[in-house]
């Protein structure tokens, strides 16, 4: 058997590529996203990698990385 390599989804290394919405958090089965407020309040997702299974359903639900 082999290992396949885990990855982690860029969501939002760009702000302008992030409303905020949640829908990446809400989405991911094991708990790995958090939204974090940037200095202005404005949440951001951030993905804890030790929890990270790389399924990539944050970004089959988000409206900025869909069909990309």
């Amino acid at each position: 058997m082999t290992m396949r390599e885990k990855k982690i989804p860029d969501l939002c290394s760009v702000k302008a590529s992030c409303c905020g919405c949640a829908a990446c958090y809400s989405a991911c089965p094991v708990g790995a996203i958090t939204m974090i407020a940037d200095e202005k309040g404005f949440p951001y997702p951030a993905i804890d990698e030790t929890i990270c299974i790389g399924c990539l359903h944050c970004l089959d639900v988000c409206a900025f990385k869909k069909d990309k």
